[in-house]
């Protein structure tokens, strides 16, 4: 007497047919995750830049409502002395603004360095208003496939990435000292 075993596989044709349908898949799912972390690293640099942009302004005004005086080097750079005959500089180069502070004697008490996007056309600008000085940072939103643009449409496809209007000697003799503003805030 014969006994029947039930025997349940898989036959090889139906193993050349299952292959192709999970490559297809195996890739999309591949694409799809390279597409996740493309964006994730994207979102990273945006915030990046703008925490960068935020600090920048927030610093700048600050140094400048703080400061006796301002005087415009050129649209690229600014010195600001204070009342302790202290000198900050904002410099502005490629792909960053720098910031440094010497003591009335010369000594550097401070620097910071922040990074801009790549393709920013940054300036200081003193001409907006009596007594005040802008920092304008500005891009393109198009990455730069032709070389050679106008100025009037490059002028109107630039996106203001951060403008900064303030005036110095902002609080004026009533300014407090960082300690004692310290001290108040606690």
């Amino acid at each position: 007497m014969r006994t029947q075993m039930n025997r349940r596989g898989v036959s090889l044709l139906q193993l050349t047919l299952l292959m192709p349908a999970l490559m297809v898949l195996f890739l999309l799912a591949t694409t799809w995750i390279h597409q996740t972390m493309t964006f994730s690293s994207t979102i990273k640099k945006q915030q990046s830049q703008h925490l960068s942009l935020t600090r920048l302004a927030d610093q700048f005004r600050r140094d400048v409502q703080r400061c006796q005086s301002v005087s415009v080097v050129n649209d690229q750079q600014v010195q600001l002395q204070n009342k302790d005959l202290s000198k900050i500089v904002y410099k502005i180069s490629d792909h960053s603004v720098q910031c440094w502070q010497n003591s009335s004697a010369g000594q550097p008490i401070r620097q910071d360095e922040f990074g801009l996007a790549s393709g920013s056309i940054s300036k200081f600008d003193d001409s907006e208003l009596p007594n005040w000085i802008t920092l304008v940072i500005r891009r393109d939103p198009f990455p730069r496939q032709q070389l050679e643009r106008q100025t009037s449409q490059l002028n109107e496809t630039l996106i203001t990435e951060l403008h900064v209007r303030t005036s110095p000697n902002r609080w004026g003799d009533n300014l407090l000292m960082d300690t004692e503003l310290l001290r108040g805030e606690q």
